[in-house]
């Protein structure tokens, strides 16, 4: 099992940063900014499981569920409704069995789309081969279900990290675009003439 977790009291300072305010220099997409997840979940259940321990411990992460691979791919495509606006899914939390094909399907298809969203498996799935089949499609994350607190401490800074180590990467590839001078008449310039 790959669980990538931390110490209950690294979580619990973590939990209590996700709630402090953002500064009025922070971005709704910076390292502070919301996180929507799109857990991709058949048992309305265990999908309620990580929605609740989500909102009790942070304000930062939004938990939206779907029960297959086809609304996880039409939801990724188009974004999820939160707080009556539709805004785009961040991380993908599936489980292996799905109704309509499996968590590794859904990961080869994420990746096939070239998307750099992370995908973290949920799952009942606990044999070695599931897992490597699930790192091997692209996963950044395989933690087995439990209904522990710590389990889900564990998923969610987990989640977070990879969320903001895209951000920042992002970020970082903006600046560098942006601060790369382009050759008068390169592709994707508008040229002006001064009358």
């Amino acid at each position: 099992m790959t669980d990538h977790t931390s110490s209950p009291s690294d979580a619990s300072a973590d939990a209590d940063a996700d709630r402090a305010e953002p500064t009025a220099n922070e971005s709704a997409a910076g390292a502070d900014g919301p996180i929507t997840v799109l857990q991709v979940e058949p048992d309305a259940r265990s999908a309620e499981l990580l929605e609740a321990f989500a909102a009790r411990l942070t304000d930062r992460i939004r938990v939206r569920s779907v029960g297959r691979v086809a609304e996880a791919v039409d939801a990724v495509e188009g974004g999820v409704e939160v707080d009556g606006e539709r805004v785009g899914v961040d991380c993908v939390v599936t489980e292996q069995r799905l109704p309509d094909g499996g968590g590794v399907d859904l990961a080869e298809r994420l990746r096939g789309a070239d998307r750099g969203l992370p995908v973290v498996f949920h799952t009942t799935c606990p044999r070695e081969e599931r897992e490597a089949a699930a790192f091997g499609a692209g996963a950044d994350a395989y933690f087995e279900k439990g209904a522990d607190r710590g389990r889900f401490d564990a998923i969610l800074n987990r989640i977070r990290a990879l969320v903001d180590e895209g951000r920042e990467r992002g970020k970082g590839a903006e600046r560098a675009a942006a601060s790369t001078p382009r050759a008068s008449g390169s592709p994707g310039e508008t040229l002006r003439s001064e009358e």
